[in-house]
């Protein structure tokens, strides 16, 4: 009988350490994983306009597949060949894409006074000009993809005090 009771000591001792192993191994924390989150570096493009390779009337598609949230043309408003011409496109992700038009293009002013630059709400910039040379030209720039293609009727700078972009149906 002793040893049966010594038997049934070890099995009960056994079973409790047992136990408390599988309670220790549930008890332990696991680590937690944080996800890892890549931050979204915009993109920045430049297009280099040049001007011996461009038509007369000139049109240049919208550069991304998304409608950008604006577009600004920065030149200077006192001389005409002092520094380049941007035509700038930012987007809601941040990325912007840039046409440079170099110094050696100059804007016309309108019988206003006004240079020949026009912006619509579409973000399509129209602008007219010409070379040091005295070679004329005429820029259609979209900024809405669903324009690509679409041509503008002329002379979009009679509207004044800014003028008005008129697309042909």
């Amino acid at each position: 009988m002793r040893k049966v009771i010594i038997l049934f000591t070890l099995i009960a001792i056994a079973l409790g350490v047992s136990s408390c192993q599988k309670k220790q191994a549930v008890c332990e924390p696991t680590p937690e994983v944080t996800p890892v989150v890549q931050e979204y570096q915009p993109v920045h493009h430049q297009n280099n306009v040049d001007l011996n390779e461009v038509e007369k009337y000139h049109y240049f598609y919208a550069p991304s597949t998304e409608i950008p949230k604006y577009v600004s043309v920065k030149y200077n408003h006192s001389e005409p060949y002092a520094d380049p011409i941007l035509v700038e496109y930012h987007y809601q992700n941040g990325d912007t894409y840039t046409h440079i038009i170099s110094t050696d293009f100059g804007l016309w002013e309108n019988e206003y006074g006004r240079l020949r630059v026009v912006i619509d709400e579409q973000a399509t910039v129209w602008m007219q000009g010409q070379t040091k040379q005295g070679k004329f030209h005429e820029f259609v720039f979209y900024g809405d993809p669903s324009f690509n293609g679409t041509k503008i009727k002329p002379n979009s700078y009679y509207n004044h005090p800014d003028g008005v972009i008129k697309y042909v149906e």
